[in-house]
């Protein structure tokens, strides 16, 4: 008798077991059908795109090796299409791929060739750029002086049935007075350029300060929206998320009660080498006030934001901080992160300021936890408009008791 109660309890969570199983067959082959599909068309960018859905798969579903292998593939594919964006793909999917593999060392020294060829690419463009206004300055100049020698020609054709000598002295006062004035107007130009960039710059760090945030947001903002309406039907963009972390150091009080506030400049300057050297040259790193940092991780996937505050986590606990006179401290941060849009169903519910306030209280759910912590948090994608537009003061943990968002950390 007690043998029949077991296999009856027994029986719905082998039948759960299998159709998960299941799922997961079908899921998988699906993928592969995809793959099979780009590779017959010869579509670079859907055989890239299907190798990376492979290898996210295989690398959720603890098969590292084969993940691997599939993200190396797509990353040869990205760099043979020359397309920037796959191959920035390719190398997250790869550093993500190697992490779950406990392959830490490998992990950091993709992270670190993946950072010099981004940065690499970033500067040619850069270049390119530049070498393309400094044609287009010289043909204005070219076309300004040419425009000059002939209405000074004609001012010199017109002289001779004139007074030549009272137009050569109102053309040479008129030259001049341009001069003067061309002068005047460079050296108030110089001024006010070096304003702005002195009104968005912290001069302490050489990071951008809040102001350049509040300036920049919008245009961000809008290329990110434009990816989205761009994509295929039904397609969710990969690059197209903005992710928002805010960096607060654990204990940075007390560097300044034993060292001085000079020590504590000192560790604050460092930090912002940390996470010049953790991020992108595409991110934006700010000085948000005090010892707080919000970086944005502009254009990637939400998805990454785990990786990325692990990644900063594990490197300023790792870093020795010099205070002066020999001596050296070591800290550790806290981080709290939340992606824009908040809701993909519903992207336009929160602005980007409410989200930056989401990772402000998911920070503060790191500090609560205990130093050297991260926390982030997502909408639910069952959470409706209604449910996230009720959001009065401080609701984080109203919302994932309720499954209107959740949270995960470390």
């Amino acid at each position: 008798m007690l043998r029949r109660v077991l296999a009856a309890l027994l029986l719905p969570a082998a039948l759960l077991a299998s159709s998960a199983s299941l799922v997961r067959a079908q899921a998988r082959d699906a993928l592969d059908n995809t793959l099979r599909t780009a590779e017959y068309s010869r579509d670079p960018r859907a055989i890239v795109g299907a190798l990376l859905d492979l290898a996210r798969f295989d690398r959720e579903q603890g098969r590292v090796r084969p993940a691997l292998d599939y993200a190396r593939r797509a990353l040869t594919a990205a760099r043979d299409a020359g397309a920037r964006d796959l191959i920035d793909r390719s190398w997250e999917e790869l550093i993500a791929c190697q992490e779950r593999a406990g392959d830490a060392a490998g992990a950091l020294a993709s992270f670190r060739r993946y950072k010099e060829e981004h940065d690499r690419a970033i500067a040619a463009e850069e270049r390119k750029q530049l070498d393309l206004a400094e044609q287009k300055y010289q043909a204005e100049r070219k076309a300004t002086e040419n425009e000059r020698a002939q209405r000074e020609a004609a001012v010199r054709a017109n002289a001779i049935d004139r007074r030549r000598l009272q137009w050569n002295l109102l053309g040479g006062s008129s030259i001049l007075l341009g001069l003067i004035g061309f002068t005047i107007y460079r050296r108030r130009a110089n001024a006010a350029r070096l304003t702005r960039e002195l009104a968005v710059t912290d001069p302490l760090t050489g990071l951008k300060n809040r102001r350049y945030m509040l300036l920049t947001m919008g245009g961000d903002i809008a290329v990110a929206q434009r990816k989205r309406r761009n994509a295929p039907f039904g397609v969710r963009p990969s690059d197209a998320d903005l992710v928002y972390l805010l960096i607060d150091l654990d204990r940075f009080k007390s560097v300044n009660d034993e060292f001085g506030h000079q020590a504590g400049d000192t560790v604050l300057m460092q930090v912002a080498d940390v996470l010049r050297e953790s991020c992108r040259a595409s991110d934006t790193i700010a000085r948000w006030g005090g010892d707080e940092f919000l970086l944005v991780s502009r254009f990637s996937d939400r998805r990454t934001g785990s990786v990325l505050a692990e990644r900063i986590r594990a490197a300023i606990e790792a870093r020795e901080f010099e205070v002066g006179d020999g001596r050296s401290v070591r800290r550790t941060c806290s981080i709290g992160f939340a992606a824009f849009p908040f809701s993909i169903p519903h992207p336009d519910v929160l602005m980007w300021e409410q989200v930056v306030a989401i990772a402000d209280e998911a920070l503060r759910r790191a500090k609560s936890a205990g130093a050297n912590k991260w926390v982030g948090v997502m909408a639910s994608e069952t959470a409706s408009e209604s449910q996230l537009r009720a959001r009065n003061g401080n609701s984080l943990d109203r919302w994932i008791e309720d499954g209107t968002a959740t949270a995960e950390s470390r």
